[in-house]
């Protein structure tokens, strides 16, 4: 009979003391919680990226330029050219931005679609990137709806394919762009909207994307550990 220890640790602070709580010996047959991965996009089709839509400064008056297509290996691609330019005669007093962002699911009969993304550790996502410094955005249900959890898209090889993975618990929050004083984690149940962004990157930028997903890796689930037998009581020691 196989089981997994699943070991996590919760600190509370009740006057000076903590308390800890272990999960252990949790029978992997009929593990039922655990899932690989939950996709949330493939971006191989036009209507695939109708699910998306796309914003820049020249929305408002400003001089950037972006676009969002599919391309010829099926995927998604979202480029442009970033001017910081403020046009002579605007109320600007910045420009130099362009992103794209999921649309809301459309409503059904009984609720509006989510992703539940609570029994995840991390965003991935599979793209290819310049040396650009783009971000990735997600909001939720809020009764803020300026809120937005950021996190730079951090690639290692630009210019070449690879699989960026981002920690929900490191999302931060912001307003308007501007990164918010008082910070709280956003409700994984209930994603609504994926996206990408850059700003005041005056010049070229190209970021192809094939998918979006929620994933686990063999030894996580969400924020828990999944540990082997005897490292639990190796951690006990």
């Amino acid at each position: 009979m196989n089981y997994l220890m699943v070991s996590f640790l919760v600190s509370r602070r009740k006057t000076s003391a903590k308390i800890f709580y272990v999960l252990s010996a949790v029978k992997l047959e009929g593990f039922s919680t655990w899932k690989r991965d939950l996709p949330m996009f493939q971006l191989n089709t036009v209507e695939a990226l109708e699910q998306f839509v796309l914003g820049s400064d020249a929305d408002i008056g400003g001089l950037s330029e972006a676009y969002w297509g599919h391309t010829d290996n099926n995927t998604g691609l979202f480029w442009g050219k970033l001017s910081t330019k403020v046009p002579e005669g605007s109320r600007l007093d910045q420009s130099g931005y362009a992103g794209i962002k999921s649309k809301d699911r459309p409503i059904t009969l009984f609720h509006k679609p989510r992703f539940d993304t609570s029994q995840f550790r991390y965003l991935a996502v599979r793209c290819k990137a310049d040396e650009r410094q783009y971000f990735v955005n997600i909001q939720t249900d809020s009764i803020y709806p300026s809120y937005t959890w950021q996190h730079r898209l951090q690639v290692e090889k630009p210019g070449e394919w690879e699989i960026v993975m981002i920690p929900f618990r490191d999302f931060i929050l912001t307003a308007y762009g501007n990164v918010q004083k008082n910070q709280m984690e956003f409700d994984r149940t209930k994603v609504r909207s994926v996206g990408f962004s850059l700003a005041r990157q005056d010049g070229d930028f190209s970021l192809e994307l094939d998918w979006i997903r929620a994933i686990n890796t063999e030894r996580t689930l969400g924020d828990m550990d999944i540990m082997l037998p005897g490292e639990a009581q190796e951690i006990k020691q």
